[in-house]
């Protein structure tokens, strides 16, 4: 099987994407070993086991956006956990709701791509400004979303206008569910309400049995 790359959009809504991951996880054994994931956010430290930036190593793609070129990078190579942290804590960093100063660190420390930025320290943030679906020019990509639209994996757009907006990178349906779920990303429901994990779960095997990889 080609090099599957498993791109997350908008991972403020996390509980969505832990849905798709299950259903992945029991129902997708013919593509796992195929997997490789590309994020736009997010990772808490105390759930990073010591040798995670081992594991991410050229397995795990994460969206960060330069602060002053406002230009888009995807880093797959870490020397540290630390140097992980950073990146994930970069990528997820949204200015007014997450602070005010962007996360800083150095070229070396994660074996960047980038002469110019070696040795100097510079700021990155939020990767969706720039990119929010992450595509690699390598392998296959299978795209999830928690808003309908044109991804792999998304809900079902049941409304009666099919108008498509495009937003750094990722197309999704402008509706009622859209505008909603983009309030739960900034304003998180009660843990009580896990509805989006019950739908990320649905969609991840209606695109299974589409694809025929259902296990």
């Amino acid at each position: 099987m080609t090099v599957l790359n498993l791109s997350f959009a908008a991972c403020f809504l996390g509980v969505y994407h832990l849905g798709a991951v299950g259903a992945l996880l029991h129902h997708g054994d013919k593509l796992l070993g195929s997997l490789r994931a590309i994020l736009c956010r997010e990772g808490i430290e105390e759930y990073l086991p010591s040798e995670a930036h081992c594991l991410a190593i050229d397995r795990l793609d994460v969206s960060v956006t330069h602060f002053e070129s406002w230009k888009n990078y995807i880093v797959s190579s870490f020397t540290s956990g630390g140097a992980l942290l950073q990146v994930l804590l970069a990528s997820s960093f949204v200015p007014v709701y997450a602070g005010f100063k962007a996360v800083e660190f150095r070229g070396q420390s994660l074996l960047l791509d980038m002469k110019w930025m070696t040795g100097s320290l510079h700021r990155f943030w939020f990767g969706g400004f720039t990119d929010s679906l992450p595509i690699l020019p390598i392998g296959q990509a299978i795209t999830v979303s928690p808003f309908a639209g044109l991804q792999d994996v998304c809900p079902v757009h049941r409304g009666h206008f099919n108008t498509q907006l495009r937003l750094a990178n990722m197309n999704i349906t402008f509706s009622m569910d859209n505008i909603k779920h983009l309030n739960q990303a900034q304003f998180p429901p009660s843990t009580s309400n896990m509805q989006s994990l019950r739908e990320g779960f649905d969609d991840a095997v209606r695109f299974l049995k589409r694809e025929t990889w259902m296990s």
